[in-house]
């Protein structure tokens, strides 16, 4: 079982993921780790590398995005360190304050997931085993930053929204670019089934429904069966709930990658289905899940088992050599 293999692995397996602010990279993350075990898995934020507290950089009028308001250079160092089975005081940005609380003792586990705006920056890929970037539309984007930081954080509305119109160009500058590298990039937009239907849907969609690509570098190795529970039949029934599905070989920034495309509702029985067979590889009981998650049955999920399958043959090549 994977488990076994990692306890007795010499390196941690370090997966960083990279995207702007409120673009989802936490919840993809938070994913991983759910369906990896997490006794095995450990967060790095990056946002305690900031140089700068809230209240500064409304004053220096700097940007997260740009890395060098960043500690960059310290992170690679604790990447190095945690490579080496070290452990380091991990820097704490407090959201809800914006102020950095104090550092936590950080101890390297069998898989760590670093998590922030720079995370596929050159200078740390030699400490990551596997990249994912995460990039939604724009419109996704917005309305996510927008609810997390005005629910969560507290931001104020109009502050919010004209910081969000001055951090686009930053975007574009200094964190877009970096999926040009990625092993995984995970892309969101609005659902595209309507325009498949003849000439409008029965039902509408539920809300949160989202198309989601993936491109995804192929592995070097064949992976496991990964089977598909899919009643056909159930498809003649005109309350059948929507769903699309397509892997396609394709061109990305001049690599080849498998395209996927999921779209849509997708049966309980078959998200279940995708993750108990994760789990019978991995030998990792996920006795944490949630009714909420558990209940889940939209395109982010299914992405979220798809990444973690390609994850696993990266581990598995690693912890084989």
């Amino acid at each position: 079982m994977i488990e076994d293999l990692l306890k007795k692995a010499s390196q941690p397996f370090i997966v960083g993921v990279a995207g702007d602010s409120g673009s989802g990279k936490t919840m993809f993350a938070a994913g991983i780790r759910h369906l990896l075990g997490e006794k095995l898995v450990k967060m790095m934020e990056m946002d305690g590398y900031h140089k700068e507290s809230r209240r500064e950089r409304a004053v220096s009028g700097k940007l997260p995005l740009n890395p060098q308001a960043n500690h960059l250079d310290r992170l690679v160092e604790h990447l190095k360190l945690l490579k080496e089975g070290q452990a380091i005081d991990l820097p704490v940005y407090n959201h809800a304050t914006g102020e950095f609380d104090h550092p936590l003792a950080f101890s390297p586990s069998p898989i760590i997931i670093v998590e922030g705006l720079h995370a596929l920056y050159p200078e740390f890929l030699p400490y990551l085993d596997l990249t994912v970037f995460v990039d939604p539309c724009r419109d996704i984007k917005w309305q996510w930053k927008s609810k997390r930081d005005k629910e969560i954080r507290r931001h104020e509305g109009i502050r919010l929204e004209q910081e969000m119109l001055v951090r686009e160009a930053a975007y574009k500058r200094w964190i877009d670019f970096q999926k040009t590298e990625a092993d995984i990039v995970i892309k969101i937009f609005p659902s595209t089934l309507k325009q498949f239907a003849r000439y409008q849907l029965i039902e509408e969609l539920p809300e949160h429904t989202y198309k989601v690509e993936l491109m995804v570098r192929p592995s070097e190795n064949d992976l496991p069966n990964l089977f598909i529970p899919l009643n056909i039949g159930s498809a003649f029934n005109i309350k059948q709930a929507p769903f699309l599905l397509s892997a396609v070989p394709s061109l990305y920034w001049g690599r080849k990658v498998i395209n996927f495309h999921l779209d849509g509702i997708f049966s309980h029985e078959t998200l279940n289905s995708l993750e108990k067979q994760i789990t019978d590889q991995t030998g990792i009981s996920t006795v944490s899940t949630s009714q909420e998650y558990l209940q889940r049955n939209n395109s982010t999920r299914f992405a979220q088992l798809l990444i973690v399958w390609r994850f696993l043959s990266e581990l598995k090549n690693k912890l084989d050599s």
